[in-house]
């Protein structure tokens, strides 16, 4: 985002996270993480770390050169990097493979079938992610509208 803001001037950049695979773990908020994810982790996160808002979030934003400020590494998360504008999408066949794979391995404290737990899931993505029916498929959908694919 910043090169293509303030390296190429392309003020109106827009970036959107196809999230999948184990980075989707990022998009769910903390009850999730309580509820299953730490368990799944075994313990090595206890909490969705991607939703910290770090230190240089509260430095000045019009300083946009501070190499330790708004635009430097040092202030990448979710909640900020959406309030830049990303926007991040999660894909429902995650979702759902997901929660089979907890299923399986007996990571079900409510003891849930695998359709509620899915909807489990789905309702506590974090605010502002936008819920598509499966990402691969959605990445042609953003390709004819003009977007470009980035790995």
């Amino acid at each position: 985002m910043n090169c293509q803001i303030w390296s190429f001037k392309h003020a109106d950049f827009f970036c959107v996270s196809a999230t999948h695979g184990s980075a989707h773990l990022a998009l769910y908020d903390n009850y999730i993480w309580n509820k299953y994810l730490a368990t799944l982790t075994k313990g090595k996160w206890k909490a969705n770390a991607w939703l910290k808002q770090p230190p240089a979030s509260a430095t000045n934003p019009a300083d946009f050169e501070d190499a330790e400020g708004v635009f430097s590494p040092h202030d990448n998360s979710i909640i900020v990097l959406q309030r830049r504008g990303a926007v991040f999408m999660a894909c429902h066949n995650e979702v759902w493979e997901l929660t089979m794979g907890l299923h399986k391995k007996g990571i079900n404290p409510s003891k849930l079938s695998h359709v509620e737990m899915a909807a489990e899931f789905t309702n506590h993505l974090i605010p502002g992610v936008i819920l598509t029916p499966g990402i691969v498929g959605t990445l042609p959908e953003l390709e004819l509208a003009g977007f470009q694919y980035a790995k």
